[in-house]
């Protein structure tokens, strides 16, 4: 993975030239999105609805490497109201992710099926399924326009615009969606989602993007800002990642059911 980003410049040089289908442009996205090989950070939700008021939950959130797959763990720290409430996500080879969540009020994990996956995360605007990437394969992919202009929180981005219609529309919360994929990062910095009336029910934009670096020195593209508006019921929730750290090991028993139920893992030994 770590070799993928020390030709990450020459890599994204080469798709410029040669990134001609939707596919294409998803794939080199979907291959960014999956490194570095382990990093920690904390995520800020804040949910504000139509009137103003706000609410904002704080979660940490490891991600770690495991023979390409990328594997996801949420810990909610506060507010109280989801305090101790953890999600992990494991990646699979041509299959479904398997996806938990564990209740402390309930004091038990379940497994999310497949038709949860749509609901909320955490009481936010994202879904389960927003905290994770679509793979190209997933999707009938369509190149709307090439290039097409995007202006997201003041910055005007030239882009791909392309259309992705998932092949299996009952795991998903809708019809299609259009996306805009900055064609300097390969990041989409706006998404728009409809309904099977063709009528816009949910946008995402990236509204920060900065280049970083791990504690090895590779530089990575972080999604630093982020938000979902749910055109529907008015409300939107920001994301923002903070005390990132890229390429430092930590241990893989955040990825584990032992993990997901007691909130503890071991420490890697310097």
């Amino acid at each position: 993975m770590k070799k993928f980003f020390v030709v990450f410049s020459l890599l994204l040089f080469s798709f410029a030239i040669s990134a001609e289908t939707a596919n294409d442009v998803i794939k080199v996205f979907c291959d960014l999105d999956r490194v570095p090989d382990y990093n920690y950070s904390t995520l800020i939700l804040e949910n504000v609805d139509r009137n103003g008021k706000s609410e904002t939950l704080e979660i940490k959130q490891y991600g770690g490497g495991d023979n390409g797959l990328k594997n996801v763990a949420f810990d909610f720290i506060a507010p109280a109201s989801v305090k101790g409430m953890r999600v992990l996500q494991l990646e699979k080879v041509k299959k479904a992710d398997d996806r938990w969540v564990y209740q402390p009020k309930l004091r038990q994990s379940r497994r999310i099926p497949m038709a949860d996956r749509t609901g909320a995360f955490g009481g936010t605007e994202f879904t389960y399924n927003d905290m994770t990437i679509r793979n190209e394969d997933e999707d009938d992919n369509e190149m709307m326009e090439d290039p097409s202009k995007v202006t997201v929180n003041g910055t005007e981005y030239t882009c791909w615009k392309i259309k992705s219609t998932p092949y299996k529309k009952s795991e998903v919360e809708y019809s299609y969606r259009i996306s805009w994929f900055d064609k300097k990062t390969y990041i989409p910095v706006r998404i728009e989602f409809y309904d099977t009336k063709n009528k816009m029910i949910k946008t995402y934009e990236c509204l920060k993007i900065d280049m970083v670096k791990g504690v090895t020195g590779i530089e990575y593209p972080l999604r630093r800002q982020n938000c979902i508006t749910n055109l529907n019921n008015g409300r939107k929730t920001f994301a923002s990642v903070r005390d990132f750290v890229f390429d430092e090991e930590i241990s893989d028993e955040y990825f584990t059911q032992h993990w997901l139920v007691t909130g503890k893992a071991p420490k890697i030994k310097k």
